[in-house]
């Protein structure tokens, strides 16, 4: 007898996912401290072990087909937004991958804000959710020896820790303020990792190796030759390996401190103690360099450590600037100012990027009024929270308030007399709700510590860091839930999705007794796994 739709949906929604975390989380765990004392030979063993898991091949196939915003991307064989039955299917078929080979990747071209095109290489479902489970694997051994300047694409770290850095590196109390900045990008470095030089600098077993030089060596559809070089841009694991492939560029430029010895009364150098003067941002990087530095040194190592890897500088994109003339990273401008204080506000290029977009989403006529109003709200709110650790009291934004004022006073003048005053009032308040109210805190964010890691099982230190990442009333409720899903009753990990249940139903009943922070997945399966949430009492 065939499964029905409903019995399917049934069966994927009540499989055990909160012991399938819990299987997979300690094994990860496991996995890198093995790769901390350097026992490799465990490190294999327990990577088999959670390759061969059910539970693994179960989350990742959630992870890509119900969790990922590309799941509604398809491959070359145009698959996507998989039905509970076709997720049950892919289960069945990935139980033997000693044999996998890749599919041919779907070729599409992204444009650049310059004008060119980026070429994304989109696999199938099905490699990406092999991908994911590879992922698996390789995150917690390279989260065991990633450099303290890498901070690109790895869990529980994001743009906000490389801002503080930098702010360390330039900030007044330090006598070196005065350093110039060497930019660099690394030309096409996606495209032109060395394969053979990549897979050596891998930890995994020999089998998952296979899967990944697969991964690496599948062409385009429609093209003949396979792919000699180059991580495919568009894989689940593309950052991971890059990360892999750059691993120690940042810290070439590293010296150890030197402190005063009061028993021998002189300066020394102390070994143990590095000062990290290299920050990559994925392939994006900077160093720091004093005044009596030679620049043609670091570059001479830099180029030597790429050319290893069939990568090369790109030119066009490296400038040695002065600290006080100012650099741009990551879409901020940072300049030390003329009585030796740092400052950082948003870039021109990242506010004009901004601007374009709001004005894009308003002459968007598919739809209405209200909508595009809605849409750029959540442009400007994301926008003004990427950027709420900066210097924004110097900057300008009334062109685009009163941009978006008139062009709603255009659309409205249609309106007869009575409807057209209305409209005015209305106006107004929407208008001012979108560009006001916004706080700003100049470097004011807690940097996370270079040492952590979420798989070292210091599950406190990153709930509450998670925390932190929260506003408003989802920050408060998680706050009195003690950072853990009151649900599953586990704690948030730093890469899940937390939402804000309204007990009753009612979303506009916004008491804290009628609101509890729960695991997308948990807000989603409750009723199948039977879980009772506390009662409204108002």
């Amino acid at each position: 007898m065939q499964p029905t739709l409903k019995s399917c949906v049934e069966d994927w929604k009540a499989l055990p996912w909160k012991q399938f975390q819990k299987q997979v989380f300690r094994l990860q765990h496991r996995i890198y401290k093995a790769q901390q004392i350097g026992n490799y030979k465990l490190v294999h063993k327990l990577q088999r072990l959670l390759f061969n898991s059910r539970a693994a091949r179960f989350l990742a196939i959630r992870q890509i087909t119900q969790l990922n915003t590309g799941k509604v991307t398809a491959g070359v064989d145009g698959k996507a937004k998989l039905k509970e039955k076709e997720r049950l299917e892919m289960f069945n078929s990935l139980k033997d991958l000693n044999k996998y080979n890749h599919s041919p990747l779907r070729r599409v071209f992204i444009p650049k804000p310059n004008g060119e095109k980026r070429p994304l290489g989109i696999p199938t479902i099905k490699d990406r959710t092999v991908q994911c489970l590879v992922k698996y694997l390789l995150e917690p051994v390279y989260e065991a020896y990633a450099s303290k300047g890498s901070w690109g694409f790895r869990p529980g770290r994001s743009t906000w820790d490389v801002q503080q850095n930098i702010f360390y590196n330039l900030k007044r109390h330090n006598t070196n303020y005065k350093k110039r900045i060497l930019e660099l990008d690394i030309e096409k470095c996606f495209d032109k990792i060395n394969h053979d030089k990549l897979l050596s600098l891998i930890h995994i077993p020999i089998q998952m190796q296979r899967i990944i030089r697969s991964a690496l060596k599948a062409g385009v559809l429609n093209e003949r030759a396979s792919t000699q070089e180059g991580t495919p841009q568009g894989g689940i694991i593309s950052p991971l390996l890059c990360n892999i492939a750059l691993h120690e560029i940042e810290d070439i430029w590293n010296k150890p401190v030197r402190t005063w010895n009061s028993k021998k009364n002189i300066y020394e150098f102390r070994r143990t103690m590095i000062t990290q003067r290299g920050i990559r941002y994925a392939d994006d990087m900077i160093f720091f360099i004093e005044e009596h530095e030679n620049v043609n040194e670091l570059r001479n190592k830099i180029d030597l450590f790429l050319a290893e890897r069939g990568l090369n500088v790109k030119e066009a994109k490296t400038h040695l600037v002065k600290s006080t003339e100012g650099f741009d990273f990551l879409g901020w401008r940072f300049e030390v100012k003329a009585n030796n204080t740092l400052t950082c506000w948003p870039s021109r290029k990242n506010r004009r990027q901004m601007i374009d977009k709001i004005k894009t989403t308003m002459k968007d006529a598919r739809f209405t009024l209200e909508q595009r109003l809605k849409k750029v709200k959540v442009i400007y709110k994301g926008w003004m929270n990427y950027h709420q650790y900066c210097d924004l009291s110097k900057i300008n934004l009334w062109s685009i308030n009163d941009w978006t004022y008139e062009y709603v006073k255009k659309l409205n003048s249609k309106l007869n007399r009575k409807e057209r005053a209305i409209a005015k009032i209305k106006r107004i308040k929407t208008i001012h709700d979108i560009f006001n109210n916004h706080k700003w805190s100049l470097f004011r964010y807690a940097a996370v510590k270079s040492d952590k890691s979420p798989f070292d099982n210091d599950w406190l230190y990153w709930s509450k860091r998670k925390h932190k990442q929260y506003w408003g009333q989802l920050a408060k409720v998680l706050t009195l839930q003690k950072f853990k899903c009151n649900a599953c009753n586990l704690k948030f990990a730093v890469d899940d999705h937390v939402e804000l249940h309204h007990i009753d139903g009612n979303h506009k009943n916004n008491k804290y007794k009628n609101l509890e922070a729960l695991h997308r997945t948990c807000h989603h399966y409750k009723p199948i796994h039977g879980l009772k949430l506390r009662k409204a009492t108002a």
